[in-house]
């Protein structure tokens, strides 16, 4: 019997979200996505256990949403609908496990007397704009790919991994699914995410950027949950029915992500303040309630405490699809001082600090024999 556990990082995207949707960017000018992963982990672990006459073969359970249920391996190894009474958060837990035991029996190694429990737990918020439900796509898939095959190596397997998560992940929430999540989930540190016809690039920055961008990063949750794949669609089509100057914003998004690269890469922190910024404020006019109030007043106040402290530049972006879940202030001097005005000041009955730590690393598993 074996015990497999798995976590993946949640990530901040920088700049240059929204355009990792297939066909978005292959209307632009080689646009990039660049995000930071961080220690928000979601976890999925797997126990077997085992079966026999009158007991379930699976338990499926979403610890931190309080909900489960008990299937046996008839329910996975066929196709065709959910069997009843799934709820939606163990719909992407079911879909994953049926993917995997299907390949597993396929390989000849399936054993029916071995049941398994599948549970899950996220660090990040619910609806938080941090990429969590693509998160815990990429660690529960690490977790069964480690169970159907034995084997796995992150750094070969993890693109077609992230093509299957994608895949599954799109017919649970019903709408095109963008790529950075996966890939930040993935891989983790600080990416640059190229889009391309027929491939994508990945590379990361180098490593020594963490920390300096970790220290002038302030990760705050507004307390409003959000859907992604709501607001991701209406930009999607707004942009392929060419609507209101999308596609000449989002090409203004790419660019100022190219900027933000390349300030990054100097550590020019008051240019990439002012790259974060010129995002923004385009990101901001691509559709009503990408913004709240409650955002644009935090940001007026970081910005008010900068200008009282030297008139520094700080800036500031959502993280994710907006109308809700995390943003993010940008501190160029790192500050310590300032920093803690900032918090101080935004942090609310409802406004609260995040603290995280830049992750280097990005999907990790390990197994126990038992």
């Amino acid at each position: 019997m074996r015990k497999i556990r798995s976590k993946a990082p949640t990530r901040v995207d920088l700049a240059g979200g929204t355009v990792d949707i297939w066909p978005i960017y292959l209307f632009l000018d080689r646009p990039t996505t660049l995000n930071l992963g961080i220690s928000l982990f979601a976890e999925a672990e797997i126990d077997e256990v085992p079966g026999g006459p009158g007991v379930p073969d699976v338990l499926l359970r979403a610890d931190d949403q309080g909900k489960e249920m008990f299937l046996k391996w008839d329910d996975f190894l066929t196709h065709g609908p959910m069997p009843a009474g799934v709820p939606p958060q163990l719909e992407l837990h079911f879909k994953l496990l049926r993917y995997f035991a299907q390949e597993r029996k396929r390989s000849g190694r399936f054993d029916p007397k071995v049941g398994v429990k599948l549970s899950t737990r996220a660090k990040s918020p619910a609806g938080a704009g941090l990429g969590g439900s693509s998160a815990l796509s990429v660690a529960m898939i690490g977790a069964l790919a480690k169970w159907s095959r034995d084997s796995i190596d992150v750094m070969k397997d993890g693109e077609k991994f992230i093509e299957i998560t994608r895949d599954v992940e799109t017919t649970v929430i019903h709408v095109p699914a963008g790529m950075q999540d996966y890939y930040g989930a993935m891989f983790g540190g600080l990416q640059a995410l190229r889009w391309r016809e027929g491939s994508n690039a990945r590379e990361w920055l180098p490593e020594s950027l963490l920390p300096e961008v970790q220290d002038r990063l302030l990760l705050f949750y507004s307390g409003q949950s959000r859907n992604s794949g709501i607001n991701n669609w209406a930009l999607f089509k707004s942009f392929i029915d060419k609507q209101d100057q999308v596609r000449e914003r989002f090409a203004q998004i790419a660019k100022a992500t190219a900027d933000l690269e390349a300030a990054l890469l100097k550590k020019d922190w008051m240019a990439a303040s002012q790259a974060i910024d010129a995002e923004w404020s385009v990101r901001r006019t691509l559709a009503a309630g990408i913004s709240t109030p409650e955002m644009d007043q935090a940001f007026l106040e970081a910005r008010r405490l900068a200008k009282d402290a030297g008139n520094q530049v700080v800036s500031g972006k959502i993280c994710g699809a907006g109308g809700g879940g995390c943003f993010f202030i940008f501190v160029p001097s790192g500050d310590p001082v300032l920093k803690k005005k900032i918090q101080e000041k935004i942090a609310s009955e409802t406004i609260r600090v995040l603290p995280f730590e830049a992750s280097q690393k990005g999907l990790v598993v390990e197994q126990t024999t038992y």
